[in-house]
């Protein structure tokens, strides 16, 4: 299954509804997703989500518009699955994960 979510605007004050639990999560600039994630262990989605958008992650997801998320009592092997997903669409990883 791809990517497809409602897409919530990466501001601060929205990012506190994200969920607080365990699953997947992916940022966009524009309309292009540039970051793929999951939030596992004592992380949350909205963890994961405010980290990235203090910049504890670097400028490129700081840089962020948008963010979805998945909640997934399997994140590591729903993220794999979405990575797969966008390589085999796009030939390449999202730009923030290309290092």
């Amino acid at each position: 299954m791809a990517i497809k979510s409602p897409r919530y605007q990466f501001e601060q004050s929205i990012i506190g509804s994200a969920p607080n639990q365990i699953g997947v999560y992916w940022l966009w600039e524009g309309d292009e997703v540039i970051f793929i994630g999951r939030a596992t262990g004592n992380a949350s989605i909205r963890s994961c989500l405010r980290d990235h958008h203090a910049g504890d992650h670097g400028t490129c997801t700081q840089a962020a518009s948008h963010y979805g998320w998945d909640i997934d009592r399997f994140p590591v092997a729903r993220e794999a699955e979405l990575l797969d997903e966008f390589v085999s669409e796009h030939g390449r990883k999202p730009r923030c994960m290309r290092g």
